[in-house]
């Protein structure tokens, strides 16, 4: 039986001899290591290209000094880099307003909110004078100068407000 000249589909190149299936090798768990020691003509040739890697690698360190002699202080260099990035944040800091920036309104509220309490208390005062009545009427009333510059500054500000609230209804 002659071979047919063209084949179609899958081709299995076929083996002389031997079994059909080839049997391949595992491979190691410890890859290509071995304990097969090297030759000493290779390590001997390993050797030689290290040393030479070594020079070459000296002579480079070398022409780099002679070019630049801070190349390798990489100390110096870092402290030089810490104390422009500690100068700029000095910078940026005294340039910075140090002020609180929203104390003022808070201190503000703070002020407005005292106010309106000391209303609140002076007009409970009141009511409880008119609750008394003629109780107390025949005594002396004594009021100081403090008290009257205080009740003096309350009246103003109510007109302000008062001002204010036109204005702005």
């Amino acid at each position: 039986m002659a071979l047919p000249t063209k084949q179609y589909g899958l081709i299995l190149p076929q083996k002389k001899g031997g079994s059909k299936t080839a049997i391949l090798p595992k491979p190691s768990v410890f890859g290509d290591d071995s304990d097969d020691e090297t030759s000493v003509g290779e390590t001997l040739q390993k050797e030689a290209i290290k040393k030479k890697m070594m020079k070459q690698t000296r002579l480079e360190m070398q022409k780099a000094l002679e070019q630049d002699s801070t190349v390798y202080d990489y100390d110096a260099v870092y402290e030089d880099m810490q104390k422009q990035k500690h100068e700029s944040n000095k910078k940026v800091l005294e340039g910075a307003d140090k002020r609180p920036k929203y104390i003022h309104q808070l201190m503000k509220a703070v002020e407005e909110r005292k106010k309106e309490q000391e209303r609140r208390d002076e007009r409970k005062i009141q009511k409880e004078r008119e609750a008394e009545g003629e109780k107390f009427a025949d005594k002396e009333a004594y009021v100081t100068s403090a008290y009257k510059k205080k009740l003096e500054e309350q009246k103003e500000e109510e007109e302000r407000e008062r001002r204010q609230a036109e204005i702005e209804g």
